[in-house]
């Protein structure tokens, strides 16, 4: 009889912790979806990475935020422009598609008026719409390298509850195009 009732506590015990597991895995994060291998295929290697796995917002119980940045061996991740290899990810995990919406929404106009800033870290910046990324995007160009000229980018976006920004570049090649590449990739691994 004790004998049965052990194997009953060990299969409620172990059966709680793989819920709990499970659980814990099926929500996504940033650098869980781009890894550090996808990063240095996508920007190239050695990188090193800063990770804020799951920041809960305000926005309701299981809403969080997830940031994950991959930069150049001893890059700056304060003053990341100057880094010859980025990848940057921030998303924005909600309750609703309309609250994710809100808040897309609210960026078009913020960064649209930090550009016009005469405080504007960055020169010559444009705000376009991007088709074909999510429900809806916008990238963000702007020179950041001001002897070479290079442009960053920077492409903001939604996908039903799940939105955030991304910028990738492995300079000299196009940070636009290695930012839709990747922006592709997280869109495939996204609900």
């Amino acid at each position: 009889m004790s004998r049965r009732i052990w194997l009953i506590a060990l299969f409620v015990l172990f059966g709680h912790q793989i819920q709990s597991y499970a659980e814990e895995q099926a929500e996504p994060t940033a650098c869980g979806i781009v890894s550090a291998a996808d990063a240095e295929k996508f920007v190239g290697a050695p990188l090193d990475v800063k990770e804020f796995a799951k920041l809960p917002t305000a926005n309701g119980p299981g809403t969080y935020n997830s940031i994950c940045t991959y930069i150049a061996k001893g890059g700056d991740f304060a003053d990341a422009f100057p880094a010859a290899r980025l990848l940057d990810l921030t998303l924005h995990f909600l309750d609703t598609s309309e609250a994710i919406a809100a808040i897309y929404e609210n960026s078009v106009a913020q960064y649209g008026e930090a550009i016009k800033s005469p405080e504007s870290p960055v020169k010559n910046a444009t705000i376009s719409p991007l088709a074909g990324f999510g429900d809806k995007a916008f990238v963000l160009e702007a020179v950041t390298d001001k002897t070479t000229g290079y442009k960053s980018v920077l492409i903001v976006f939604y996908k039903g509850r799940v939105g955030g920004s991304i910028a990738a570049w492995k300079k000299p090649d196009s940070a636009l195009e290695t930012t839709k590449t990747v922006l592709k990739f997280i869109l495939s691994k996204l609900p």
